[in-house]
């Protein structure tokens, strides 16, 4: 006969249930879900359930793993696969020989590895997430793991690709001034690899569309001669490559004004929406004409003499979208007007310093994050720093250069304004003071009081300055703010005694320095300035070249027991440090990548990306 009120079928559970244990109650649930009807609509039920016999004490490993695979079977409908996988596994991990989860494996097809025992597995959108913060460096290490993150680093290392579409190098300064020449520094045959690896990659984005969309960045580096004449068939490739790259933003390009136009025209016609432009002409003074792109936000330009004309208006008709500009070019005068330095966040520019450019910059630039000025000095701009002591509210990174004097200019005010316009910027992370004028910098106002300020600057992270001929040596380490992680000194007088210098200056470097750069001073060797000035550090950089510093057991690696000895008899003590040159392409190319993975990314500018 049938039950003429079934609630009271329900009542008479409960009441029965309320009786029993724990584990008696969770084999009533689960058999109750063994009949349950699985489909999309009851996972809500069935997770609830099962995360309730999970946290039950002492339930049965029979028990346990049907739960699971009932879990599985609701999450694969749901198409919760990975899930499901993990579910299983555990199956698996408590009971090998389980049939139902088997039969669910094989019947889903879901991956064999799913039989075999070991960690749970991540998927590849979570791999993908963590190989996002990883260096550079380590992204190549992971190329060499046989696992399905070693793609995921092939993907994400190519999303920014350099072709050196010739085996010699081009001589340019940039900012580590003069350039490598045919020296034994120089490595031709991994020049030439690195030229035929760059011809492998054309071809692979030729024959690959997948590959080629993945690509963000392109970085083109070719000299204006090429003696192996091969430069015109590696030019029609890379036209031809162009068109492929449907999902580039980004683009540099280094070489001859002839190989630039052709690349940037094939650009602006096949990816006209790209972001981010850097060119460095190597010819001298030629003129350039770049087509309009609408949507340009980063444009940078090194070059040498010409007329300014052509960029001139260039720059005009990108007014409205760019937000960074750089223009090197020591023979030119500010672009007056061309730029809206009202919308502009990121502003460099290396030419003939003049008032002009100075009262628009601190009148007009007044979302200015980082500027950087550099070049000859042409007139006297004091006053203006002291009339717009409040501009550039969030100014955060400055470098000021003066590498020349005009004739005419007198102007002792100079430096003591611009201590005053930075001394209450609290926000200031990166302060450039760097005068190379030698005896000329007295009619600037430079002295040891240019120092004075450096204290006030409390969350300083780089530091770049001219050590003045008045300034006490041991006073100067005192004044470096505590927060500074990179300091570079420039010697306006070569000092003598480099071991003096250091021995002078180390009782007052903060502990937190990882980074020193010196220039115009005679240093013999790298182990110099670790042992006698700064011990802390990570890297040394003299001139144009750079040192990693290696301690630990490593540094003493590979060194004869004759030279330990020496080495610490000189001493006094057992030595556990010692110093690694970098090539001058890691110098060249990859300087911010392996400052950035030695901790030292301070010593970066924070401007224009190139």
């Amino acid at each position: 006969m049938s039950v003429f009120n079934p609630r009271i079928l329900e009542a008479c559970i409960r009441d029965v249930t309320a009786c029993l244990t724990d584990l008696q109650k969770a084999s009533v649930l689960l058999y109750a879900l063994e009949q349950f009807p699985i489909g999309r609509c009851s996972r809500e039920i069935v997770e609830n359930s099962v995360q309730t016999l999970l946290k039950i004490s002492g339930i049965p490993c029979v028990d346990l793993t049907k739960a699971l695979v009932l879990r599985a079977k609701t999450r694969l409908l749901a198409g919760y696969r990975t899930s499901a996988q993990q579910d299983l596994h555990l199956v698996l991990t408590r009971d090998p020989d389980n049939e139902d989860a088997k039969a669910l494996i094989h019947s889903r097809n879901l991956r064999p590895e799913m039989l075999l025992l070991g960690p749970p597995r991540f998927s590849i959108e979570i791999w993908t997430q963590i190989a996002l913060f990883l260096p550079k460096r380590d992204l190549k290490s992971l190329l060499l793991v046989p696992h399905p993150i070693s793609r995921i680093a092939s993907r994400l290392l190519f999303r920014g690709i350099e072709l050196h579409l010739t085996p010699s190098h081009e001589p340019i300064g940039m900012d580590l001034g003069d350039s490598f020449d045919d020296s034994s520094d120089v490595d031709r045959e991994l020049d030439n690899w690195h030229h035929q690896r760059s011809a492998d990659i054309l071809t692979r984005i030729l024959l690959d569309p997948q590959f080629a969309g993945q690509v963000h960045s392109l970085s083109i580096y070719a000299a204006s001669y090429d003696p192996s004449q091969s430069l015109a068939f590696r030019i029609g490739m890379l036209l031809n490559a162009l068109p492929k790259l449907s999902n580039l933003n980004k683009t540099c390009c280094s070489g001859s004004k002839n190989f630039i136009l052709r690349v940037v025209r094939c650009i602006h016609k096949c990816i006209p929406n790209i972001h981010e432009l850097s060119l460095e002409v190597a010819d001298h003074s030629v003129d350039i004409e770049i087509p309009r792109f609408k949507h340009l936000t980063h444009f940078s330009l090194t070059s040498e003499g010409g007329d300014p004309t052509s960029i001139h208006t260039f720059i005009s008709q990108s007014r409205n979208t760019l937000r960074a500009l750089s223009i090197k070019n020591s023979c030119w005068n500010f672009l007056a007007g061309a730029p809206a330095l009202r919308q502009l966040s990121d502003f460099e520019f290396d030419g003939h310093l003049t008032t002009e450019m100075f009262l628009e910059i601190l009148s007009s630039g007044c979302q200015l994050d980082s500027l950087k000025l550099s070049g000859s000095l042409e007139c006297s701009p004091s006053p203006l720093f002291r009339q717009h002591r409040s501009a550039l509210p969030f100014l955060r990174h400055l470098h000021i250069g003066i590498t020349s004097l005009g004739r005419h200019v007198q102007d002792y005010d100079l430096c003591p304004s611009i201590s005053e316009f930075i001394r209450y910027r609290t926000q200031l992370r990166t302060y450039h003071l760097l005068l190379t004028c030698s005896d000329d910098n007295r009619r600037i106002g430079f002295d040891a009081s240019a120092w004075g300020v450096l204290p006030a600057l409390l969350h300083l992270k780089s530091l770049v300055m001219t050590v003045p001929g008045d300034l006490t040596i041991g006073l100067a380490g005192w004044l470096v703010p505590r927060s500074v992680n990179a300091l570079a000194l420039h010697m306006e007088e070569a000092a003598t005694d480099a071991v003096s210098f250091m021995k002078q200056i180390r009782p007052g470097i903060p502990t937190s320095l990882k980074y020193i750069g010196i220039t115009n001073m005679h240093i013999p060797s790298a182990e110099i300035v670790v042992e006698y000035g700064f011990p802390h550090i990570r890297v040394v950089a003299i001139g144009h070249d750079v040192w990693s510093v290696i301690r630990g057991h490593s540094a003493e690696f590979g060194r004869s027991e004759a030279l330990r000895a020496e080495t610490n008899a000189e001493a006094g003590h057992v030595s556990d440090v010692r110093v690694e040159q970098w090539p001058y392409r890691r110098v060249r190319y990859h300087l911010k990548e392996w400052l950035e993975s030695m901790e030292c990314g301070d010593a970066v500018w924070k401007g224009v990306s190139k």
